[in-house]
């Protein structure tokens, strides 16, 4: 009943949720690859036997979907910062320096330091004389709900296969994962989802200074992403103040087109987006003609735009126009951003009645 739906599917393809918290799963990340193919005309492309064709558009969607990686200014300012950082970490006198990465959902902070620290590890394994297999140059973590010391390293004891007794103390695990990245010569370490420890909730302070710790232990750097992270709690008491000291914030806000300077930015990460596609008969340039609405319907998120265009596209190579259709493509994003906001509506309404409920348990 479906076939016709699934004729060129990609069923070889990866998903793009790579297990980033494994060494293999990271190390699969990084490696992966997905090349642009090379551009055809239409005529070129009607000649092709169907099996090329389905090998061509299968190319195509791969690429646009896990190989395109668009450079946007918040991307830029962020990798700066983390070189700041890192060079400033070779100097044995200066306190630890970090980066964190701030801002509202969907906009792009995850993908941004994933993005730099694949290109790290790409760059620190050409370079390196070590073997290849024992050099593990980035960690990548996400901090558990409810954190502690404990589970905070075992998340990361995890990432590195580390085996290790339920009923290890912190100060095992803490030596058991400082040994490994001084072994595997790790330089980095990001920690996605930072927002959830909320320090103005006791419980998340021992998470807090597990990772204060590994910062001082290990000669490597440190990285945070999370959601609004100072609404959120992380800068809050003497601990928090600590972070704010020792790490550069770096906020990735809404895209604005108010000035000429921000129009000219949305401008090119849309140009960038539309060559991406591979689309055979898309005028170039085209999708600036409704930049604005864009922007607006998106609210500067460039995670829910991108999405929309490319569901968009795929729709035009399996279609045969081979040119987005803009009318449809606000309509997507609208619903798109529809259902985010529903889904966003719901947790807050959830989150608010636990809150409630904690409450009442205090009274």
């Amino acid at each position: 009943m479906f076939d016709d739906l699934l004729t060129d599917f990609d069923f070889d393809a990866p998903t793009v949720n790579f297990e980033y918290t494994t060494k293999e799963g990271w190390r699969e990340f990084v490696e992966f690859e997905a090349d642009q193919p090379v551009p055809c005309s239409m005529r070129e492309y009607d000649a092709m036997a169907s099996s090329d064709r389905a090998l061509y558009n299968i190319a195509r969607e791969r690429f646009m979907s896990v190989g395109a990686r668009i450079s946007t200014p918040s991307l830029r300012s962020f990798a700066a910062a983390a070189r700041n950082a890192m060079a400033d970490n070779r100097s044995p006198d200066a306190s630890k320096s970090g980066v964190i990465i701030s801002g509202r959902p969907s906009m792009g902070k995850t993908t941004a330091v994933q993005e730099f620290g694949r290109a790290f590890e790409r760059a620190r394994r050409a370079r390196s004389i070590q073997k290849k297999r024992d050099l593990i140059p980035v960690a990548f973590a996400q901090v558990p709900t409810h954190a502690t010391e404990k589970t905070m390293m075992k998340k990361l004891a995890d990432f590195y296969a580390l085996p290790y007794s339920q009923t290890a103390s912190y100060e095992t695990l803490l030596a058991r994962v400082c040994n490994v990245m001084r072994e595997c010569a790790t330089e980095i370490v990001i920690i996605d989802d930072i927002h959830r420890l909320d320090l103005r909730y006791h419980a998340n302070e021992g998470a807090a200074d597990a990772l204060k710790e590994l910062s001082e232990r290990f000669p490597g750097t440190m990285i945070y992403a999370g959601v609004d992270v100072a609404r959120n709690g992380l800068f809050w008491g003497s601990r928090g103040e600590q972070i704010m000291a020792r790490f550069e914030t770096v906020q990735f806000d809404e895209y604005d087109i108010a000035t000429n300077e921000g129009a000219a930015v949305w401008g090119r990460i849309l140009a960038e987006l539309e060559t991406s596609l591979c689309l055979i008969d898309q005028p170039e340039g085209d999708i600036l003609r409704i930049a604005a609405e864009l922007r607006d319907i998106s609210r500067g998120s460039l995670g829910r735009m991108a999405k929309a265009i490319r569901r968009c596209a795929r729709d035009a190579i399996h279609d045969g126009s081979e040119r987005l259709d803009l009318d449809n493509l606000l309509v997507v994003l609208a619903t798109i951003r529809k259902l985010e906001d529903r889904v966003a509506d719901e947790a807050g309404t959830g989150a608010k009645r636990r809150r409630g409920r904690r409450e009442k348990v205090r009274q």
